[in-house]
């Protein structure tokens, strides 16, 4: 990293980037025009009306965000929509019946396409879409308002461009004075014409990021060719190209303000690298490792990246990133395996492998499309179900004589809790549809082709349903444990066991520890346990296929929660479970992460958790923390094990895997002395975070999973 790069990181950690808001006065005529119009020039209003900041240590211009506009731009941004932002207050992170709470979506333009065609090209396509809604006044409003936007983004980047002439104009130092007209002719160039050279497209991705801030999709595939032209003829080098980059990802890591909710989020963009390409070769390349060597150099928290692994990615490049990773401070890699992730997106949402092998990653691991929406959904608790069965249904249970007979009550349950999910998913999403998307809509494949907005339908390549499943291996490890100890072994009752977890464990602690001793819980690669897992998650692909939300788009379900939040809301509102949690407790989250319970190690752990059939319910959110003591990566023997074991774990199967590696003994002397720890940082679910900012459970689960060997 140059000194230039080194002193704009420097002012990303201190300071908003972004210029302040400037309000703009509405136009109360703009209420007689059709509601997408009114939308679209209220938004050309605002995006022209913003001031332009530009440091000295900027070869990109055009940093912005819409939080202010009075009709928020971004599908994602935390400001959200008006009529969502309401919703998401009464909702988000209150849980319902103790089922779910509403989710934000995540949604991802796709700046491949915008690079390619420029904005123009959109233009063609609106006009072309007309002729397909002629009497419809609705459709025909949204496309003008669509053609609107992109008459205002015109008009901005003409503003950039002649801030960066009358600022060259004013320069005397020469290389500053080249730079900015270099700049000019960026902007008089993109977003409006397709990208001819590596740097304007960096410049497109630089300026057009505000109207859909989150993922940056595949940037190692779409930049290529431009970034191989330009080193074959001369224009561009290798650390030119770095320098871009860079300054690319300290802007989207500075397009969160600088609160104590959001200060390292940096628009919660996630990008990936690798992965199969449409001629089904692995897409890991020189640009790959370049931006890869970028961001390791950055001390920033974002963005996050994923590596797409196939199974044709050499070892040495798969080594590399577990390098990158054991070395990167602020956790900001994870992996993902392209085969079973490809199968499902394939097979649930019926995808052509050549749509498919072009997903991404978004937030928190959750898979997605360039130019796709992550439609509602609901963060739920998937326990609630077990309990319903145990609680409401315990004459039938008492008459249980085998598990598949105690297994049928569980599943009528399960069912009856996953038809109440997709009400409320449809519920929230009715919310969200209250509100009409003009520009992001602009960036999603679709909205042109129906003439409507991404809130309303109108995206074509989405992920639907998208629910976020908390408490699987709560629910797994305590149907073992009553198939175990109640039906095979006969060690326990039914009766003393419901009477055991309606007292919460009271007058029941020696059983309660007996469980613990030798239940034979998840993760210890025990095909009793791993059995019991199978055939939770069949059922609930059994009950999503074939099933839609209200936008007629297959439902996914995925096991990750959310942030932290999350599980301990939902636990402290859950009674005792039979695998030894007690009432009140954070649920377990994510691909078998049990709490300490997966006593035979990693390899049985991953192995556990690779024999889940992600073709089923998979195509959702999916975390699998692998947490290890430091000693594990910072010994280069132990460090080559690793390397073949998370090979191992993608061969056998798979989805996805990130590492925790901090001692125990650190993170029990930063929960005591946080003054002293302020800079270490944890994967906590989908997300990594500074240790000493999470809550005192949170901590205390984090420290608990740092117990795997590596066996």
């Amino acid at each position: 990293m140059n000194s230039r790069i080194e002193r704009f990181a420097a002012l990303a950690k201190k300071e908003d980037l972004n210029p302040d808001p400037v309000r703009i006065e509405l136009d109360e005529f703009d209420d007689k025009l059709a509601e997408p119009l009114a939308v679209a020039k209220r938004l050309c209003d605002f995006i022209c009306a913003q001031k332009i900041k530009l440091y000295e240590e900027n070869e990109l211009i055009g940093m912005m965000r819409m939080n202010g506009c009075p009709v928020p731009a971004d599908i994602f941004t935390r400001t959200g929509h008006v009529k969502c932002l309401e919703a998401l207050h009464r909702y988000y992170n209150h849980p319902q019946e103790n089922l779910c709470t509403m989710e934000w979506q995540h949604s991802n333009a796709d700046f491949g396409k915008l690079i390619r065609l420029g904005l123009n090209g959109y233009l063609r396509e609106i006009n072309a879409a007309r002729r397909n809604f002629l009497g419809k006044p609705y459709n025909l409003a949204y496309l003008a308002a669509l053609e609107m936007v992109i008459g205002g983004i015109n008009r901005r980047s003409a503003q950039l461009r002649d801030f960066c002439i009358q600022k060259a104009e004013t320069t005397e130092e020469a290389s500053r004075k080249a730079a900015l007209l270099r700049m000019a002719r960026n902007c008089s160039r993109v977003p409006m014409n397709p990208a001819q050279s590596f740097e304007e497209a960096i410049q497109c991705l630089y300026f057009c990021f505000a109207f859909l801030p989150d993922s940056i999709g595949r940037p190692d595939q779409y930049l290529y060719p431009l970034y191989k032209q330009g080193i074959a003829d001369g224009t561009l080098t290798r650390e030119h190209a770095k320098e871009l980059i860079q300054e690319l990802f300290i802007r989207i890591h500075g397009h969160t303000s600088h609160t104590p909710w959001a200060d390292d989020k940096g628009a919660e963009s996630h990008f990936v690298v690798g992965g199969y390409t449409k001629e089904h070769e692995d897409g890991f390349n020189e640009l790959s490792d370049l931006i890869l060597e970028s961001m390791m150099e950055l001390p920033l928290e974002r963005p996050q990246v994923s590596l797409r692994w196939t199974k044709k990615t050499p070892r040495e490049v798969l080594r590399k990133m577990l390098d990158y990773e054991r070395r990167d401070h602020y956790k900001r890699i994870a992996f993902v395996n392209d085969e079973p992730r490809i199968a499902s997106l394939m097979k649930i949402n019926g995808l052509p492998f050549e749509t498919a092998c072009e997903y991404i990653m978004v937030g928190c691991n959750e898979p997605a499309y360039q130019g796709g929406i992550s439609l509602g959904g609901n963060t739920c608790n998937i326990v609630r179900s077990l309990l319903n069965t145990l609680e409401k249904r315990r004459i039938e249970v008492l008459g249980c004589t085998t598990f598949d007979e105690f297994y049928k009550l569980y599943e009528e349950e399960l069912f009856h809790d996953l038809e109440l999910m997709l009400e409320y998913s449809n519920r929230f999403n009715s919310l969200r549809s209250r509100d009409c998307n003009v520009l992001s809509s602009l960036f999603l494949h679709g909205c042109i082709e129906r003439a409507e907005s991404a809130t309303r339908g109108g995206a074509s390549l989405a992920r639907g349903g998208g629910v976020n499943m908390m408490g699987g291996t709560n629910v797994i490890d305590s149907l073992a444990v009553i198939r175990q100890f109640v039906f095979e072994e006969k060690r326990i009752g039914m009766e003393q066991l419901l009477d055991a977890l309606e007292k919460d464990w009271k007058d029941a602690e020696d059983l309660r520890r007996e469980i613990l001793r030798d239940g034979r819980f998840f993760g210890n690669h025990d095909e009793f346990s791993d059995s019991i897992a199978r055939r939770f998650y069949e059922s609930i692909y059994k009950f999503a296929e074939g099933r839609t939300d209200m936008f007629g788009t297959p439902l996914t379900y995925g096991n990750l929660t959310g942030y932290n939040t999350h599980f301990a809301a939902f636990g402290a509102l859950t009674g005792a479970t039979p695998d030894g949690r007690v009432a009140g407790s954070p649920l377990t989250f994510g691909s078998g992460q049990a709490f300490g319970k997966e006593n035979d190690g990693a390899t049985s752990h991953l192995l556990s958790v690779a024999q889940m059939d992600p073709t089923g319910i998979m195509c959702g959110n999916t975390i699998m923390n692998l947490t290890v003591d430091e000693s594990t990566v910072s010994n280069d023997e132990s460090f080559e094990k690793l390397v073949v074991l998370v090979e191992t774990f993608f061969k056998a199967g798979g989805l996805h895997i990130q590492l925790n590696h901090v001692s125990r003994e650190e993170l029990i002397a930063a929960k005591a002395k946080p003054e002293e720890y302020k800079s270490l940082r944890v994967r906590v679910s989908g997300f990594s975070a500074t240790f000493i900012t999470l809550g005192e459970e949170m901590q205390n689960n984090v420290i608990d999973r740092t117990t795997e060997a590596m066996q």
